[in-house]
């Protein structure tokens, strides 16, 4: 016999309570058997509690354009500029672009 008290009921003693423990493959749906593969057991239930019900969207990258332009600014070498820009995942032209125009937009003010 399973005993919960619902008073006080969360994920975690949820988990315990169904004997989840060395089951998760027999237990868990798929896409959270793979956060929990990947992240383990308390990241997995934290995404969960905090997400369940809502579609997760992971960009290609992690960093903003503007965040990698800003890095490679103050670089005067157009080819360790070319090296910071694809160390965050975007190509020199994207950076150089963005560069490019941030320059013309403070030059018409």
């Amino acid at each position: 016999m399973i005993k919960i008290d619902f008073n006080n009921i969360n994920n975690e003693i949820v988990y315990n309570a169904f004997h989840v423990e060395g089951n998760e493959a027999e237990a868990l749906n798929d896409s959270y058997l793979e956060l929990f593969e990947l992240l383990g057991r308390d990241a997995m239930l934290k995404l969960y509690t905090h997400f369940h019900g809502d579609k997760i969207d992971c960009p290609m990258r992690l960093y903003r354009p503007e965040f990698i332009a800003d890095l490679a600014k103050s670089e005067p070498d157009r080819r360790n500029r070319a090296k910071i820009a694809r160390a965050g995942g975007y190509s020199a032209r994207v950076i150089e672009g963005l560069l490019s125009k941030r320059r013309k937009e403070n030059e018409t003010e």
